[in-house]
This record gives structure tokens, C-alpha cells and sequence, in this order.
């Protein structure tokens, strides 16, 4: 292969890669994969996208090279063949409350385009159609609308005369050589001035012109509507004695009520611009009155946990705060004013129009009744709008609507829609690297995946993605098994090459899971319903269609089906918030249901989800799961620290005194892109330690503070084996597959499947809590098959105490295991939301109308099952 056809990779030694060396194929679709902590997205994204993304900021101007200056070069020898990068991963998109799914991928934009050109108003006092005419128009639609022949007045609308101005007004028409006036569709002689009904004031009409209707006057009828725009300011009328009347005006103004409208603008149908945002929410939809949430339980950093540290905050601890959000009553949660809300294109404002689901949404634009100059100006933007649906229904996104609020997308939505957006960008020659773009995916929906990323290959990109699925794995070009294992046990390339090539190689562990040398196991199923079961009943949120489900407590429960089936709807929004009201006096909104039975069963209920353990790099796996308090306790008994009156909270980065006033205890600081993301830096004055010198001269057993928080937490575990409580934290993240993990690593760094381990590693540390329900949101991600057997190896653990867990999730291999499979389906959206089957995954695997059930027969013919032990569990 000649070498312009090939990335050549020369030392890369970031994070735990162990100086490699690599050549992977350009314009090829490229998957990396193994074990987690193994050194996947130190190569994708810290060495390859890093280097890529360097590399074209330098190419830019003075001012991006001046910023580039700061940011260093991944330790790497040598890159050859590398483009310009793009990193499509899971983190969450923009934390703004004004971004949308149409905002991010600008078919709100194209939208604003479409209403400001051919949208009409709709007076929202009376409405009455509101429309800006020429003259010429007014003209056209005249002799459009009538026969030849037809009598005409044409007139002209006067303010509202009060009475003791009138005999003044009359007069002065007079003068003006007007012969005759309109008032209650009666017409009236100014000579002699008229005897008019007596009233506090009156709404006349000028009658301009007497015509009758034929195409040779249409000179004539010009000039009248003219002479009639100027003394009405603008607003005219044609009304013709056989019968009917017609009003036009210059303006944006109601005809009947002189409501002004403003002019359509694409500023106007933006609620991020003042011409269009509502005033009462300023753009947001809704009235925040965020509270914190009682009945959680949160973790107290300081004199609450007998120390005295710097650490004192709350930190969330196992589901949301409360969200203390209502309605906006002005502009009913579409973030619009009144006046942008009064457009109609197609029978639908453009606030209806972002709450369709994006099928309902292309159905909507294809039934547009367009003239030909409409069609004209319509083209460029509909084309645009329409790539961008049709890349987000392949993407398995049809359920979403262009309003919906983007911090409330999953990681692998997000990653979708960043996808579906470069598609619509139609680059080539560009290196696009992938984190785990498969996720949140129903295995019915992977297939479309790959043929989206196989058509930006086949544009002449190189594709490389993080990836752990077994079918984009075996679809591959080529492939990148890392390993052998995580943290310091890997960083090599156990493996490069063909797909075919690996399921024989010997030492590649991900090949001996695809080759079925190796299969995650099915352990003996418990008999379900044999402890209890929790009864919800009518449960009809979104799309739910009020549907009755029971889940049998004391079991492994799987809950599944295509994305937007209503999963989330059922698990989170009902059966979770409907609990922790009740058990923990939550005021999260619950989703509608009728009842749930049996609800005091459960003694406690705990959400560990995918959500960030903090937004910045102070937030880290031992704050959050409390080991920094015991490591601190440890380090102020130090002699030395004693002797200079060093208490714990002089080894929190978080207070001052012993951090680093540079980077106030982060490590990093932060440089604003403007053009492209934020990056951060290592601070110039600590060097990344967070601590100030004199802190750092506090050793123990050869090691500062912050030499242990460089630490992974396999390397804890030796360094602290003599310290009970630390010791037993540290097996726990160990036990969830995350010992490869630094103790200090920056919250904001971790995957949302890392963040979700790290949560539930803290809650096995609990002790005492009885019998308790645990709802896990897609545990799986970011996960190789042999991170997922450890990881139900633990999950079962907890069923095996008394525990019951639910899991949202669409992993085979971990459906197959479950106790009880509940499938919602068929579809997603309006399409969703019903109860399609419920049992065993065997007794799933023959409903012929399950997505689900097709794939577990597959997999299940992979896998053995405990003879003789599927009706309880020994």
C-alpha cells in the first residue's frame, strides 16, 4: 500500500499507550475497540483527532496560531498522512435552554427562511388572514375575484371620528372634491352634509372611486387604490354592490381591527432574537424556580461527615434535582411572542411545526400547496430542511421533535444529531473519529448507522470509530484491538487488521467474543413475580399508550424496544418519579398513570444515570464517591503535616489555603475557542497538581496528595491495602470494571458510562438500605462484552441480596440474562408506546411483532442455558 494511503503512527505514548506504533488505512472505515481503560480513545481521540485538530488550527490565522501556542502536541513521534479532524462524540451538546434539535441542526434556520417569505399572518385579536399588498396586487386580485361587469366602490378606512370632530372632517373631504362616504354599508352624500345617527364616534369610509369592473380599466382602478392607500394610511377596500367586499392594506396590518403585525423577518420566528422571543420567558419556554429536591440523598462534604474540610457542597447523588420548571403561560412553553406565533405556513405556525415529530414534519412539507414563483423561492430552503430529516430519521431519530430541548438528550442522541449535521456539510478529505456512535441504538436501527458511515467513507473521508458492537465490528475495513488490559495492563495493539483476521487470532480477546470461543453467560434465571410485583396501571405519558405493566420485585429486569418506544416515558418519568414522590417526597412532574400497587414493598429507589458527576475538573471518582475524605484524613496524620498543623481540609483542592490560587485547585485553565470548542491547559504555575508547594511537601509513603490522585485506582489499592475503608471503595470501583480509572481524573473527562459506574460503585459502598429498586439507563455503554460480564456479575449480585434492578437497555447479550424482558414498541413515537410482549427472553424471542425478540433468537442460539435451572434461581 503506497504510503499516502495509509495513516502511519510513530511513538504515541498519551496517557497508558505504551510508545506504539501503528499504520491504519485512509478513506477507510476504521473501528477500534477493546477492553475499557484499554487505551481506545487515548489513540482515536487524544492522539489522532488532537494532532488533526492542531494541525488545522495552525494553518489559520495569526490569532488562532497566537492561542495555539498554549496547547501542547499529544506525545506522539510522528503522524503521517493525517487531515483535518472531527471528533463526533457522546458528550452532551451546549448546556444552553435555547438550543433544539432545529437549532443545532440549523433546520431552524432554514425554517425562519420559509415562514419570512411565504408565510401569511393571522390577526391574533380576530383572526382575520393578515397580508402585506402592492397596489398591482391589489389590482390582480380584484379582477381575479370578480366578473367583468361587476360595480365597484372603492374606499378608503378613516381613523375613528369622534363626534364633535365630525362636522370639521366631513367639511374638509368636501374640499378635497369628494362627493360621497361609507359608514354601516350604507352610503351617504357629502352635499348637503348627511344627517348621521347620533354615537360618541363614528368609522367611516371615503368612497374614492365608483367603477365598473373590466380589464380596460385597470388604469383607473390603480390610480383609485392609490388615491384610497394614501388617505387610509396604507388600508384600501373594493366593494363591489352585487354582493361581497375586499380589503388589502400596504402594511402588516388587520383589515378588520387594524391590529399591526410586524413584518416577516427571519428574526422574528427566532426565540433567541428579541423581534421573536417571548418576554414573560425570554426564549426558554418555561419559568424556573429551581429548588433543590428533598428525599435525595446527597453527599455532604465537611463538618457533617466529622472533618473539617474545604470540600462542603452537596453533590448529586442518585437521580436529578428538581427541575422547578412550569409552563410559560404566555407563550404556552413555544418560546415565541405573540406576533410570531400569528404566521401560518401550510396550516401551522412555526412553533407547531417544531412540535411534530420529524416524520410528521417531512409529511408536513411535501403537502405544501406552493405556486410556482413560491416553489422558486422555496427550493434552496426546503432542500436543505429535507437532507437534514431524512439524515435524522436514518439515524434512528424520527421520534425527536425540532423543539425538543437539547439538555435532554441522551449522549448518543447528541452524537447523532452531530452526525447527521456532518452529513449535511458534504465534506471530504476529513478525518472523522466516532465515540461509540451505536449507542442508544436498538440493533434493528445499526444497520442504518452503517450505511451512514459507510457513505462518509465512500466520500473520501477516513472513519475511525470507538466501537464495541458486534456488527460494526465485523463490518469494518479494518481493525484495532487494544489491550491487553485496562489501565497500566494496556495501551498496546494486541491486534491489527481484518475482522475476519481477528476472530482467529489467538490473544485478541474481542475475536474470541465474535468467534463464540468466548460468550458472555446466561446465569440461572429466578422464577419471576415469586417475591411480589409492583402494578402500574394506566400509564399513558408521551406516547405511552395507557398501558398496564408489571415488574416482579427480586429479579434482573430488562426494559426494551427502538428508540423513543416510550422506555424512558414508562421506567423514568412514571414508574421512578411516581416512587421516589412517594418514598422520598420528590416534586418531580410524574408522568400520568391511574395507579401502582404494591408501591410500599420497596423500601428505597435509586436512578443511576449517564449524567455528568459535575460540570468542571473538581468534580473527580474519589470526591464523588467519598474516598477523597479518607485518603485526606490519612495524609493530615502524617507527621509532618501534624507538626505544621496540616488538618484534612488543607489536602482538598477545593478550598484555600493548600491549592493552587493559579487555577484555584483545578489543574487546568480554560481557553476560549470562540471558532471551535473550549479547550483546557495545564496550569503554568502547578503544573497540573492543583496544590501549592507547600501541600506538596507532605509525603506519604514516598507520595504527595497529588501523585495519589494521579493514581489509578489499581495502584491505590497497593499503595492504601492496609486502610480498611479506602481499601473497600477502591474494590468497589474495581468490581464495576473501572479500576484503570485516576482517582483525580476530571469529572468532565469520563464517559457517561464511566460516570454511571462510578455512581453505582458508591452506592454498593452503602450499607443497610433494605430492600431497594435500582433503575440503570443503559449500563452498557462504553463497555467491551468482557467489561459486560463483569458488570452484570455485580448486578446480579445485588438481585442476589434482596435488591430489584431495572435496566433500560438494548444490548443482546445483557436482554438474554435478564429474569423478565418488558418490550415496548413497535415503532418509535406516535408509532410506540405500546406493551408488545412480556416474560423470559425465550418466551420474548417468539413473538414474532418484537424487534427485540427477532434478535434475542439469534443471540440465544449463541449462548447455553443452565440446564434444568430456568424456573428459580439456586
Amino acid at each position: 500500500m503506497a504510503p499516502m494511503d495509509q495513516i502511519v503512527i510513530k511513538g504515541a505514548r498519551g496517557h497508558n499507550l505504551k510508545n506504539i506504533d501503528l499504520e491504519l488505512p485512509r478513506n477507510r472505515f476504521v473501528v477500534i475497540t477493546g477492553v475499557s481503560g484499554s487505551g481506545k480513545s487515548s489513540l482515536a481521540f487524544d492522539t489522532l483527532f488532537s494532532e488533526g485538530r492542531r494541525r488545522y488550527v495552525e494553518s489559520l490565522s495569526t490569532h488562532a496560531r497566537q492561542m495555539l501556542q498554549r496547547l501542547s502536541a499529544p506525545p506522539v513521534d510522528e503522524i503521517r498522512g493525517l487531515s483535518p479532524a472531527i471528533a463526533i462524540e457522546q458528550k452532551g451538546l451546549p448546556r444552553n435552554p435555547r438550543s433544539t434539535v432545529g437549532t443545532l441542526t440549523e433546520i431552524n434556520d432554514y425554517l425562519r427562511l420559509l415562514y419570512a417569505r411565504l408565510s401569511i399572518a393571522h390577526c391574533p385579536s380576530c383572526g382575520h388572514p393578515v397580508r402585506a399588498h402592492t397596489v398591482p396586487q391589489m389590482v390582480q386580485e380584484v379582477l381575479a375575484a370578480w366578473p367583468s361587469g361587476s360595480r365597484l366602490l372603492i374606499v378608503a378606512p378613516l381613523e375613528p371620528v369622534p363626534a364633535k370632530h365630525l362636522p370639521k372632517v366631513l367639511q374638509k373631504l368636501t374640499r378635497d372634491g369628494f362627493a360621497r362616504i361609507r359608514m354601516d354599508d350604507v352610503v351617504f352624500e357629502l352635499d348637503p352634509l348627511p344627517l348621521l345617527p347620533r354615537r360618541a364616534e363614528f368609522r367611516l369610509e371615503v368612497v374614492v372611486d365608483r367603477i365598473v369592473l373590466d380589464e380596460s380599466r385597470a388604469r383607473r382602478l390603480t390610480d383609485s387604490f392609490e388615491v384610497a392607500a394614501g388617505i387610509g394610511r396604507g388600508m384600501t377596500g373594493a366593494v363591489r354592490l352585487e354582493g361581497g367586499e375586499m380589503r388589502f392594506s400596504e402594511a402588516h396590518r388587520c383589515v378588520a381591527c387594524g391590529y399591526d403585525v410586524p413584518r416577516p423577518t427571519p428574526s422574528l420566528f427566532s426565540f433567541h432574537h428579541p423581534l421573536g422571543t417571548c418576554p414573560e420567558c425570554r426564549g426558554l419556554g418555561f419559568l424556573d424556580h429551581t429548588v433543590p429536591e428533598p428525599g435525595r440523598r446527597v453527599r455532604i462534604r465537611g463538618p457533617a461527615t466529622g472533618t473539617d474540610d474545604g470540600d462542603a457542597g452537596v453533590e448529586e447523588g442518585d437521580g436529578e434535582s428538581h427541575p422547578g420548571r412550569t409552563i410559560c403561560p404566555s407563550c404556552g412553553g413555544s418560546r415565541l411572542n405573540g406576533s410570531a406565533r400569528s404566521f401560518f405556513l401550510g396550516g401551522l405556525g412555526i412553533h407547531e411545526a417544531c412540535g411534530l415529530q420529524l416524520q410528521a414534519v417531512l409529511d408536513w412539507l411535501a403537502d405544501l400547496n406552493l405556486s410556482s414563483s413560491q416553489a422558486l423561492i422555496a427550493d434552496r430552503p426546503l432542500r436543505e430542511i429535507i437532507g437534514r430529516l431524512n439524515h435524522l430519521l436514518e439515524l434512528g431519530l424520527a421520534y425527536l421533535t425540532l423543539d425538543r430541548a437539547a439538555d435532554t438528550l441522551s449522549g448518543g442522541e447528541a452524537q447523532r444529531i452531530r452526525l447527521a449535521h456532518q452529513l449535511s456539510s458534504s465534506l471530504s478529505g476529513v478525518l472523522y473519529v466516532l465515540d461509540e456512535p451505536s449507542i442508544g441504538l436498538h440493533p434493528r436501527d445499526h444497520r442504518k448507522l452503517l450505511d451512514i458511515l459507510f457513505r462518509l467513507r465512500d466520500a473520501g473521508n477516513s472513519v475511525i470509530v470507538v466501537e464495541h458492537d458486534r456488527q460494526t465490528i465485523l463490518e469494518a475495513d479494518h481493525v484495532v484491538d487494544m489491550g491487553p488490559g485496562a489501565g497500566a495492563g494496556g495501551g498496546e495493539v494486541v491486534f491489527s487488521g481484518t475482522a475476519a483476521q481477528m476472530l482467529e487470532h489467538p490473544d485478541s480477546l474481542t475475536g474470541k467474543y465474535l468467534s463464540g470461543r468466548k460468550v458472555i453467560s446466561i446465569p440461572p434465571r429466578r422464577k419471576p413475580f415469586a417475591r411480589g410485583t409492583l402494578q402500574l396501571r394506566g400509564a399513558r405519558g408521551h406516547n405511552l399508550k395507557n398501558i398496564d405493566v408489571d415488574f416482579p420485585l427480586g429479579c434482573l429486569i430488562c426494559v426494551t424496544g427502538v428508540s423513543g418506544s416510550g422506555k424512558s416515558t414508562l421506567v423514568l418519568h412514571t414508574l421512578y418519579r411516581a416512587l421516589a414522590r412517594r418514598l422520598h417526597g420528590s416534586r418531580s412532574p410524574v408522568a400520568p398513570f391511574d395507579t401502582l400497587g404494591n408501591a410500599e414493598a420497596v423500601g428505597k429507589i435509586l436512578l443511576i444515570d449517564q449524567s455528568p458527576l459535575g460540570k468542571t475538573p473538581r468534580s473527580t471518582p474519589a470526591t464523588y464517591s467519598g474516598l477523597f475524605d479518607h485518603i485526606r484524613q490519612v495524609f493530615s496524620q502524617v507527621p509532618e503535616a501534624r507538626a505544621r498543623g496540616y488538618r484534612p481540609a488543607r489536602f482538598s483542592f477545593n478550598a484555600k489555603g493548600g491549592r493552587c490560587e493559579a487555577c484555584k485547585g483545578e489543574g487546568l485553565q480554560r481557553i476560549e475557542m470562540y471558532f471551535l470548542p473550549d479547550v483546557y491547559v495545564t496550569c503554568p504555575v502547578c503544573g497540573g497538581t492543583r496544590y501549592g508547594n507547600d501541600t506538596l511537601d507532605i509525603l506519604f509513603k514516598g507520595h504527595s496528595i497529588a501523585s495519589v490522585l494521579d493514581m489509578t485506582v489499581h495502584e491505590a489499592v497497593v499503595l492504601f491495602e492496609n486502610f480498611t475503608a479506602i481499601r473497600a471503595k477502591l474494590d468497589t470501583l474495581i468490581e464495576v470494571g473501572l479500576g484503570y480509572l485516576r482517582l483525580g481524573q476530571p469529572a468532565n473527562t469520563l464517559s457517561g458510562g464511566e460516570a454511571q459506574r462510578v455512581k453505582l460503585a458508591a452506592e454498593l459502598g452503602v450499607k443497610g438500605i433494605g430492600r431497594a429498586l435500582y433503575i440503570l439507563d443503559e449500563p452498557t455503554t462504553g463497555l467491551h462484552f468482557e467489561d459486560i460480564e463483569r458488570l452484570l456479575h455485580v448486578l446480579q449480585r445485588l438481585v442476589d441480596l434482596g435488591h430489584t434492578v431495572i435496566l433500560i437497555e438494548h444490548h443482546p447479550d445483557v436482554v438474554k440474562t435478564a429474569d423478565y424482558v418488558i418490550d415496548l414498541g413497535p415503532e418509535g413515537g406516535e408509532q410506540g408506546g405500546y406493551l408488545i410482549g412480556a416474560g423470559s427472553p425465550e418466551e420474548l424471542s417468539t413473538v414474532e411483532s418484537s424487534f427485540t425478540g427477532r434478535y434475542l433468537r439469534e443471540v440465544l442460539k449463541r449462548t447455553s442455558v443452565p440446564e434444568g435451572k430456568l424456573d428459580g434461581r439456586e
